[in-house]
C-alpha cells in the first residue's frame, strides 16, 4: 500500500431530496475536546479503511473522448498530487434502444456491450471506449491501492419489459423480464470477465442494481438509465443468478454487493427481505444515504450477519457554514463525510460524480452542457470540465474531499470520534490523522486527548481548507503532553497530522491456533468452537455450554497489561458475571478480572491495574443458575465473539540471554568511536551505534543457540530510521536467513519480538537496506543503521551428538526398518524425524532405548531421510541430529 506515500511532498502542495446531515457548530467560547484511542476503533470490517473514490458513470463517459482530459481527470482525482482517490465504481451499461432518443443529458447516456437483431446478440468490445479510456488511466494513477468495482444501472434494452433501459412503464414495478435473470446475470459477469481476463482490469466487487426499490426508474425518462427491482424475491434472485454467473466465469472471488438503495432505511428493509442464499452470496452491504437517518441500526446489521459495509455513493447541493462563500458546498460536503463515515463506520465512502457539469459551446452528441456552476451556491460533483480550454475546474469542494482523501489512507485504522471530526491510525507507520471542519463565523478552539496513545509526537502538522486557502501547510503546533491545543479558523476545513504509536495498554499478543482449547461448544459444532474467540472476526463466536471455557497458551510468558472482548452478538448478557483468569504453569489460576455489567455489542478493552505476568489466560463462566439480574438463561452459557490480549514479552521470565562472545559491525559515522557497533551491545540504552549506509551490527554467540526472541531499543528520536531494517541469522556465518522485518515505526522503548518458530544460530546480524527510504516515515536519502541496544533470547545446546553411524536393518518380509545407534550420555530421551514436504516431522520422541523399528508396510522403493536427536537436561539437540541424518530406502 502506498500509506502516507510522499507525506512530506503533501504539506507543502499548497435532482433528488437530499436529507440535511447533523453537524456540530463550532462557537469560540469553549474549546470542543476529543478524545482519540486506538483502543476505540470502528468496527466494520475490524475497523480498517478501504478507501475513496467515485463513480466513473457518467462524467468519464463524456470526457473520455479526449485524452488530454482524461489524463488530467486521473491526475487531480487519483494521482498523488490529486485528490489520491482509490476506488471507482465502473458502470456496466445496458444500452437503450437504438431508436430512441430521450436522454437529454450529454453524458449519460451509456452504450451497452451487445448489438440485437431479430433475437440474435453480438457482443461489441469497442463500447464504452470513454470510460474505459478513463478507468485505464485512474489504475494507472492511483497504482496498488486502486479498487474496482462493477456495477450497472439497468439490463440492455431487449431484456426488459418496457424495451427501455431508463424503466418501466409503471416506475414502482419490475422492467427486468421474469425469465430474463439468469440472461442478464450472464451478460454483466461476460463484461467483467472481459475488463479483467482482456483487459487486465482487477474487479474486486460488483453490483447488478442501483437504487432498485425505487420509483426513480420510468420508461423514456430524460435522464439515465435504471431498473426497478421489488425487494424480496425479485432481489434475491438478481443476487443469486449473479453469483451463479460469475461462477461460471471463474470470477467467484469477486465480492458481491447489495443492493445500493437510495435511502439508508431502505437498505435496511431490502436487505432484511433477502432470502437466506442472497444474504450469503453478498459480502459486502453497499449503501447510497441521500436519504434515511438509520446509519447505526444499519452498522448493526451488517455487523450481525458478519457483512462490510460502504458508502457506495452520494452528493448534492447542500451548502453550511455562515456567510462561507464559495466554502458553503465545501463545508457540507465535510458535513456529510462526518456523518457517514462516522455513524456507520463505513469502511468506504465514494461520490457519486466527482464531475457533474461541463463547459462546451458545441454541447455533445447533439445536447447541450450545464456550463459553470455557481460556486457561491451549492453544486453537484467536485470539479467541473471545460472541454472548450482543454481543462479540469477544480471548486472549494473539491480541496474540502482532499482534506480527508490525501491523508486518511487505505489500510489506516478508524478511530471513533465525536462532533465534527474524523480521525485515523496508522499503526505501522505510527501516525494519526484528524480533520476537523467549522462551520462558525468565527474561530473556535479544539482539543484533542491523545492520552492513550503510549507515545506521540512533540508536534502536528497543520494543512487547511478556507476561503483563502487550499491545502496549505499552516505549519505546525506544539503539543502540551499528550494533547494538542488547536484552533479552527471560521469556515474552514483542517487536517492534523501527528506522530503517534502503541496503545498504552500494549502490544497485541499473536494467539497461535494451535496453543487454544477449551470445552465443547453447543452439538459440538466445529464452526462455532473454541477457536472462534481467536479469529479475529466478531461475527463468529464461541458457542460454549454450561460451565465452558476457553484458553490460550501464549507459548512465552508476558507481562499482561490488557485484555478485550466482545460478546455475542443479542447474547450479550451472557457474558455477565464471566471472567478471565491467568496462570504460569496452567494449573494454578489467578483471576484478574470479573464482567459485572451488560456489556454491548463492540470490543470492550480492560486496562489492567497493573501488568500480570502469565503464560496462560482463560475465560469462564461460573456453574449453575445465572446470579444476575441480565441473564435469564437456566445456566451460564460460555459465549464470546472475540478476545484479545496485550502486553509484552518477557523474554527473561520465558528463555535464557545468550551473549556474545564477540561482537561486529560496519564503521561509525565519521568513524567514531564512541558510537560503534559495541554500543549495541553494552547494556546502555542511553548510547547508540550510529551507523551509515547499508550498515550492520553482529552477534558471535560463540556456539549454535537455539534463538526465541530478539530485544531492540532504538535511538531515541532516530525511530524511524529502524523502519525496514531486518534480522539475519546463520550457523556459519555464511549462509544467512531473515528472521525478522521492522515494519512500523517503533516506540523508543526496549521492543522485544518473539519468533514465529524458533530457529537455529550462532551469528544474529541487524542490518539495514540499501538506496533511499521510500517507507513513508524515513526521509533520509538513505538507510542509516542506528539502534542504542541488542539482545537475544532463547537456549543454550546441549553438546550431544548422535554417533555418526546409525545401524539400519531392513525387513523385505515387513517392508519395515530397524534403526539402532550408539548411547548418549546423559540422554533420558530419543526422538526420530523424517524429513517430508520440505519440513522434518517427529515420528516418535518418547524412545528411551537405543533402537527403533518402523511400521510395518512402508512403501517399497521409497527412500526416507532420517534424523534421530537425543534430548539431555530436558534440551534436544536437534541440530546435531540434522547434521548427521541420513537416507534409508524401503525394500
Amino acid at each position: 500500500m502506498k500509506i502516507f506515500k510522499r507525506l512530506t511532498a503533501l504539506f507543502c502542495t499548497g435532482g433528488m431530496l437530499l436529507m440535511s446531515a447533523p453537524h456540530c457548530v463550532l462557537t469560540s467560547h469553549a474549546a470542543q475536546t476529543v478524545k482519540l484511542s486506538p483502543d476505540n476503533t470502528f468496527t466494520i470490517n475490524n475497523g480498517e479503511f478501504e478507501g475513496w473514490g467515485t463513480s466513473l458513470c457518467w462524467w468519464a463517459n463524456r470526457l473520455g473522448y479526449s485524452d488530454s482530459l482524461a489524463q488530467q481527470a486521473a491526475d487531480v482525482f487519483y494521482g498523488d498530487e490529486g485528490l489520491r482517490l482509490n476506488i471507482a465504481r465502473f458502470n456496466i451499461g445496458g444500452g437503450d434502444d437504438p431508436s430512441h432518443n430521450h436522454i437529454t443529458r450529454t453524458d449519460s447516456n451509456m452504450p451497452g456491450y451487445t448489438k440485437y437483431s431479430n433475437g440474435k446478440i453480438t457482443y461489441d468490445w469497442s463500447a464504452d471506449a470513454n470510460q474505459r479510456n478513463v478507468l485505464m488511466r485512474s489504475i494507472q494513477a492511483a497504482g496498488d491501492d486502486m479498487i474496482v468495482e462493477m456495477f450497472s444501472n439497468s439490463p440492455p434494452y431487449y431484456m426488459t419489459k418496457s424495451g427501455c433501459s431508463s424503466g418501466s412503464a409503471d416506475a414502482n414495478s419490475n422492467n427486468l423480464k421474469d425469465d430474463q435473470y439468469d440472461d442478464f446475470a450472464r451478460y454483466f459477469a461476460e463484461v467483467c470477465y472481459h475488463y479483467q481476463h482482456d483487459w487486465g482490469v482487477k474487479i474486486q466487487s460488483a453490483e447488478a442494481m442501483n437504487e432498485p426499490y425505487t420509483n426513480f426508474w420510468k420508461a423514456n425518462s430524460y435522464k439515465q438509465e435504471g431498473c426497478h427491482f421489488d425487494q424480496g424475491s425479485s432481489q434475491s434472485t438478481m443476487i443469486v443468478e449473479l453469483q451463479k454467473a460469475m461462477r461460471d466465469k471463474g470470477m467467484g472471488d469477486v465480492i458481491l454487493c447489495g443492493t445500493d438503495e437510495t435511502s439508508i432505511d431502505t437498505q435496511i428493509s431490502s436487505f432484511n427481505k433477502l432470502s437466506n442464499d442472497a444474504k450469503k452470496a453478498i459480502g459486502r452491504i453497499d449503501t447510497h444515504t441521500y436519504g434515511g437517518s438509520k446509519r447505526a441500526e444499519l452498522k448493526n446489521i451488517a455487523l450481525s450477519n458478519g457483512k462490510n459495509l460502504w458508502m457506495s455513493e452520494v452528493d448534492g447541493s447542500g451548502t453550511a457554514g455562515t456567510n462561507a462563500g464559495e466554502m458553503s458546498a465545501a463545508l457540507w460536503l465535510a458535513q456529510r463525510i462526518t456523518t457517514d463515515v462516522n455513524d456507520m463506520n463505513a469502511s468506504a465512502w465514494i461520490m457519486w460524480q466527482v464531475i457533474d457539469s461541463h463547459i462546451s459551446k458545441n454541447g455533445y452528441n447533439g445536447r447541450k452542457d450545464t456550463g459553470m456552476v455557481d460556486t457561491q451556491k451549492g453544486y453537484w460533483g467536485v470539479a467541473v470540465a471545460n472541454h472548450d480550454a482543454n481543462k479540469i475546474v477544480l471548486t472549494k469542494k473539491y480541496y474540502a474531499f482532499g482534506q480527508y482523501s490525501r491523508y486518511i489512507r487505505p489500510g489506516m485504522i478508524m478511530l471513533n470520534s465525536s462532533g465534527n471530526t474524523v480521525a485515523a491510525y496508522d499503526p505501522e507507520k505510527g501516525q494519526i490523522v484528524a480533520v476537523s471542519y467549522n462551520t462558525s463565523g468565527s474561530s473556535a478552539d479544539i482539543t484533542f486527548d491523545l492520552s492513550d496513545f503510549a507515545e506521540v509526537g512533540s508536534t502536528a502538522n497543520a494543512i487547511r481548507t478556507s476561503k483563502n486557502e487550499n491545502w496549505k501547510n499552516v505549519g505546525t503546533i506544539n503539543l502540551n503532553g499528550k494533547t494538542l491545543n488547536a484552533t479552527l479558523p471560521g469556515n474552514s476545513i483542517t487536517t492534523f497530522v501527528i506522530e503517534g504509536n502503541g496503545s498504552i495498554g500494549g502490544n497485541e499478543i499473536k494467539v497461535q491456533a494451535d496453543k487454544l482449547s477449551g470445552s465443547d461448544s453447543w452439538k459440538q459444532n466445529a464452526d462455532t468452537d473454541f477457536h472462534k474467540a481467536f479469529d479475529g472476526d466478531n461475527a463468529t463466536y464461541f458457542d460454549g455450554t454450561r460451565a465452558g471455557w476457553v484458553q490460550a497458551d501464549l507459548g512465552a510468558v508476558y507481562d499482561l497489561s490488557a485484555l478485550a472482548y466482545c460478546p455475542r452478538q443479542n447474547y450479550e448478557y451472557r457474558m455477565v458475571d464471566g471472567y478471565f483468569e491467568v496462570s504460569m504453569d496452567g494449573t494454578d489460576w489467578q483471576s484478574i478480572h470479573t464482567i459485572s455489567e451488560n456489556p454491548t455489542f463492540a470490543m470492550h478493552k480492560v486496562k489492567l491495574e497493573k501488568p500480570i505476568t502469565a503464560r496462560y489466560i482463560r475465560y469462564a463462566v461460573p456453574e449453575g443458575k445465572p446470579r444476575n439480574s441480565y441473564n435469564t438463561n437456566d445456566v451460564y452459557c460460555c459465549n464470546v465473539a472475540e478476545i484479545k490480549l496485550y502486553g509484552t514479552l518477557n523474554p527473561e521470565a520465558s528463555f535464557t540471554k545468550l551473549a556474545p562472545e564477540a561482537t561486529s559491525g560496519t564503521v561509525s559515522w565519521k568513524q567514531q568511536e564512541g558510537y560503534n557497533y559495541g554500543k549495541a551491545f553494552d547494556g546502555d540504552t542511553a548510547t547508540y551505534f550510529d551507523g551509515v549506509g547499508a550498515g550492520w551490527v553482529q552477534a558471535d554467540l560463540g556456539k549454535i543457540c537455539e534463538l526465541n526472541a530478539i530485544a531492540y531499543t532504538p535511538r531515541k528520536g532516530y525511530e524511524a530510521r529502524m523502519v525496514d531494517g531486518y534480522f539475519s541469522v546463520s550457523e556459519d556465518g555464511t549462509s544467512w536467513q531473515t528472521v525478522h522485518t521492522i515494519g512500523r515505526m517503533p516506540t523508543s522503548d526496549t521492543q522485544t519480538v518473539m519468533l514465529d518458530a524458533p530457529v537455529k544460530a550462532r551469528y544474529i546480524r541487524y542490518a539495514v537496506p540499501e538506496g533511499k527510504p521510500n517507507n513513508g516515515v524515513n526521509t533520509d536519502n538513505v538507510y542509516c543503521c542506528n539502534i542504542a541496544e541488542l539482545a537475544f533470547y532463547g537456549a543454550v545446546l546441549p553438546n550431544a551428538v548422535i554417533s555418526n553411524t546409525i545401524k539400519v536393518e531392513y525387513s523385505e518380509k515387513y517392508h519395515q526398518v530397524r534403526f539402532t545407534w550408539d548411547k548418549v550420555e546423559g540422554a533420558d530421551r530419543y526422538g526420530i524425524a523424517v524429513y517430508l514436504a520440505g519440513k522434518w516431522r517427529v515420528q516418535a520422541q518418547n524412545i528411551t532405548d537405543t533402537v527403533y523399528t518402523t511400521p510395518k508396510n512402508l512403501t517399497p522403493g521409497r527412500t526416507y531421510k532420517v534424523a534421530i536427536a537425543a534430548r539431555v537436561n530436558g534440551k534436544w539437540d536437534t541440530a546435531n541430529a540434522i547434521k548427521h541424518s541420513g537416507t534409508v530406502t524401503i525394500r
